[in-house]
């Protein structure tokens, strides 16, 4: 792991930085040379990613604006309730409404690089609304663009903390697993949010999670974004563990039953688990990625974690990052197939109901 000192340094090399009088220029993950206010006190984020990021750094204040989905997000909301009553400026899949967002006299804009983000951007600076894109893609993206957010916002020590607890996690994974020989690593398949047939091939947050928690991606002898695979090819990668997106897990509960995937070892042994959590899920890329990668941990190997209280490090987690611990926040894993183990508020493993302790 590199150190933060290490990372913070590369990290203001790297997004060409330099205070103007006049304000800040920063290069987004467009490689556009953007110039913004020095002092940010009006922010406009156009996706749940910049809003998560923006809420990890304590910058709930200066939101005057977000996208739609993040003024009804359970995590969002549990961080900074207002946010439901802030400005809904559209969203990625309908569009943003680029009159929204400049009748708010924006300071700054975050949006996606996706679809038409940086044409967007683009437009926006054309009418004097400073604009950057981000790609929050991967752990070294997630951690350049809290540093790039945090020098916009003034939040820079926040930024280098939050950084440190993605280490911190991720480090508790790599050392219980560490020692592993590769004939000894679980395959693990990941079952993306598209569908239980789409993956995560090699290069992927989610691969790379299953990497760092000590595991083999079945699909890493694929290359690209998420990839539709086969019933066949699934039966051929014969994996140890299923590791569901939730939001796909109705239609994967029903998919397990078929006959043919009651072979799989990870099928037979139970080993099928749901991406935490009722909050916020942990595979999608953000800061809470880091968690994802203990938590996968723990499922693949509960033998090498047994000293590890996941609800402790869960809690010490978010309350670094967003002043709560998951449990105030009334947080939960609901990590398993409905019907498959008992979960809930009342019949959740003792581990992880929750512990209120630093």
């Amino acid at each position: 792991m590199k150190s933060v000192s290490c990372f913070c340094l590369c990290c203001f090399v790297l997004l060409a930085a330099v205070r103007l009088q006049a304000g800040i220029v920063i290069t987004d993950d467009a490689d556009r040379e953007v110039e913004i206010p020095d002092q940010v006190n009006r922010l406009v984020t156009a996706f749940k990613p910049a809003t998560l990021l923006v809420l990890s750094l304590g910058g709930a204040d200066a939101l005057v604006g977000v996208d739609s989905s993040s003024r009804h997000d359970p995590l969002n909301l549990a961080v900074a309730p207002e946010l439901k009553e802030v400005v809904g400026v559209g969203s990625k899949s309908q569009d943003i409404s680029l009159e929204t967002v400049i009748s708010l006299k924006p300071d700054l804009v975050i949006l996606y690089s996706q679809k038409t983000g940086i044409q967007l951007a683009d437009r926006l600076q054309d009418s004097g609304c400073p604009a950057v894109v981000i790609a929050p893609e991967t752990f070294d993206s997630i951690e350049k663009n809290l540093m790039m957010l945090g020098k916009a916002l003034d939040r820079e020590e926040q930024a280098v903390r939050v950084i440190q607890a993605m280490h911190n996690v991720q480090e508790t994974a790599h050392s219980r697993v560490q020692d592993l020989e590769n004939e000894e690593r679980k395959t693990a398949y990941y079952a993306g949010p598209s569908g239980f047939l789409s993956t995560a091939p090699s290069g992927m947050l989610q691969d790379v999670m299953i990497d760092r928690a000590g595991g083999r991606n079945a699909a890493s002898g694929l290359h690209g974004y998420f990839k539709q695979v086969s019933p066949e090819q699934l039966m051929d990668w014969a994996p140890d563990s299923i590791i569901l997106s939730r939001m796909i897990r109705p239609q994967a509960k029903t998919l397990l039953k078929r006959k043919q995937f009651s072979l799989l070892p990870a099928v037979k042994n139970n080993n099928i688990h749901v991406f935490p959590s009722t909050l916020a899920p942990w595979d999608f890329p953000s800061p809470l990625s880091a968690l994802g990668v203990l938590w996968l941990g723990t499922r693949l190997y509960p033998e090498r974690f047994a000293d590890i209280s996941l609800m402790q490090e869960v809690n010490v987690f978010h309350r670094t990052l967003f002043g709560q611990s998951f449990t105030e926040m009334n947080g939960y894993l609901d990590d398993e197939l409905p019907g498959e183990h008992p979960v809930g508020h009342t019949h959740l493993p003792d581990q992880d109901r929750g512990d209120l302790s630093p």
